[in-house]
């Protein structure tokens, strides 16, 4: 389980937007469950036109992933796209750090001359020589 961190500056972060934030996080933890915290935070720009930007960091033990995105004051296609390009590099760091286990798994595989003197001793054993 994770914990879940909304804030927003300069915008409302009600109980629908929470609700809406919330749904969308919990499917990034179906993609990885070693999730710990993600913290969200929603922000307005008033340079010229206004834009709503939607930010969010995800700690996984070892590891912490970023995500922003600028959108003009649509907050749920804002919000997918974040997940989505978070659910990227969840995916990105997962088959990475796959790979590394079984890098590390493979030195504990018999190599074949092991094998062949093991064979050897079993059938010593099995000849009741030892």
């Amino acid at each position: 389980m994770y914990t879940l961190n909304i804030s927003g500056h300069h915008v409302q972060s009600g109980e629908e937007v929470q609700e809406l934030v919330k749904e969308r996080m919990d499917h990034l933890a179906r993609v990885n469950d070693q999730i710990t915290s993600i913290k969200v935070i929603l922000n307005t720009e008033k340079h010229g036109i206004h834009e709503l930007i939607v930010e969010a960091s995800v700690h996984i033990p070892g590891h912490d992933l970023f995500a922003t995105v600028k959108t003009d004051k649509q907050l749920k296609p804002a919000v997918d796209l974040l997940v989505a390009k978070l659910e990227k590099q969840l995916v990105k760091y997962k088959a990475k750090h796959e790979g590394r286990q079984q890098k590390i798994n493979a030195k504990d595989v018999e190599s074949h001359v092991e094998r062949e003197e093991q064979a050897e001793f079993d059938e010593l054993v099995e000849r009741e020589v030892i």
